[in-house]
């Protein structure tokens, strides 16, 4: 067995969801020390998106790689949760599999858009831009599916119900309010704020669905 698979899911969820976070929020303070992104608290102000915090210098070159390494722990992460949701639900192996298909899609997309997140041209920013579109709906899609799955597990408690019911909720909801927010949202400051709550709700999610997982039969 490999060492992350030793993890507890519970605890390796946390650190699925951790290990981005730290990356966006070092490479935005890199960014503003180094005068490449202005200072402010971007979930509320969006005066920058998670691109621009991490595009140049010293915060690209810490980004890409915690990146690249999120991309192998999420690639693990989807598929640990498949083996748990197989045996939860021998009833649904095609849902099971697009779970992991959507979960493997989105990590594929990830490792796109920060292997050329930082590289000049228009063909790199239509890759970056598509990266980075696929990989916020695979995820998402993957976690909705998956809350779904798991929501009729009689180990689940309403609680956890509620909550991944909730962070599904908000997360269709920010994609839906980010449709028409563009049409007026000149200097973009809007779908920046979008586009960082996004982020952490997805990580949230992670967590979620780890936590509402029942422990594996014995």
């Amino acid at each position: 067995m490999r060492a992350p698979e030793r993890i507890p899911l519970r605890r390796y969820a946390w650190l699925v969801a951790g290990l981005p976070f730290l990356a966006v929020h070092l490479a935005y303070l890199l960014s503003i020390r180094e005068g490449y992104a202005p200072a402010c608290v971007p979930y509320f102000d969006g005066c920058t998106s998670i691109s621009r915090a991490a595009r140049h210098g010293s915060a690209n070159l810490l980004f890409k790689p915690l990146m690249l390494v999120h991309v192998l722990m999420l690639a693990l992460f989807w598929r640990r949760i498949a083996e748990r949701l197989r045996a939860l639900r021998p009833d649904a192996p095609r849902r099971v599999a697009m779970v992991l298909a959507l979960g493997l899609l989105a990590a594929a997309f990830l490792a796109l858009y920060a292997s050329v997140l930082g590289v000049e041209g228009r063909i790199y920013q239509w890759l970056r831009r598509y990266g980075i579109t696929i990989y916020f709906a695979g995820t998402v899609l993957a976690q909705m599916l998956a809350a779904v799955l798991i929501e009729k597990a009689p180990a689940v408690t309403r609680r956890q119900r509620a909550l991944l019911a909730t962070l599904c909720a908000a997360l269709l909801g920010l994609g839906l309010a980010s449709i028409p927010l563009r049409a007026f949202d000149d200097d973009g400051s809007l779908i920046n704020i979008v586009e960082w709550w996004y982020a952490l709700l997805m990580g949230a999610g992670y967590v979620a669905i780890a936590a509402a997982m029942p422990p594996p039969r014995r």
